[in-house]
């Protein structure tokens, strides 16, 4: 009897022992899963983070370009700072003047592509302010149409105005035939 006693007592510890081990190894799969859900939530937080991150940079992004493209805008007018030369105070005439100003400053022919960046003006406003550049100092600033009706403003220095002149006088049989179309084109 003695002995089936201590049998029943080994199966017990031994059943006592595994139950014990289950219980432990599942305490150990409950703690790994929790902290496995830990790790999930704070890397889902993570990229929920890392998104808002990369929104706020985005639209950082679109702003800095904004700015940059004012900045651009606005540039060319700030260093021309001068006072008026024309007392009639229109838009099309700031404009006009400022154009003058920075033709005076970098001589040369500009296309009107060009002067669409230099002023950040729309095209049409800027043929309209070519034309008018023209007429203001047709000493000096010469409207040429080249092939396929593009656009030339050329500004002429004092000092290299005859041979300029030159070429210019050829083109002065087709100064209103040019005038006629660009007053179709505005």
């Amino acid at each position: 009897m003695f002995e089936e006693l201590l049998e029943v007592y080994k199966k017990n510890a031994a059943q006592s022992e595994k139950d014990l081990k289950e219980a432990q190894s599942m305490a150990g799969l409950v703690l790994a899963v929790e902290k496995m859900s830990k790790i999930f939530t704070s890397r889902q937080q993570d990229v929920e983070l890392l998104g808002r991150l990369i929104d706020q940079v985005d639209h950082l992004s679109k702003e800095v370009a904004d700015l940059k493209s004012q900045i651009k805008t606005r540039q060319p007018r700030l260093t021309v700072e001068q006072p008026q030369k024309i007392g009639s105070g229109s838009a099309l005439d700031n404009h006009t003047t400022t154009l003058i100003d920075l033709m005076e400053e970098r001589p040369g022919q500009y296309t009107t592509g060009e002067l669409v960046d230099m002023l950040g003006l729309n095209k049409t406003t800027v043929i309209s302010v070519m034309k008018r550049a023209a007429e203001m100092e047709p000493r000096h600033v010469k409207l040429t149409q080249g092939k396929r009706r593009k656009l030339y403003l050329s500004y002429v220095p004092e000092n290299g105005g005859n041979k300029e002149s030159v070429s210019t006088s050829v083109e002065s049989d087709d100064d209103d035939r040019m005038k006629r179309e660009l007053m179709a084109m505005t």
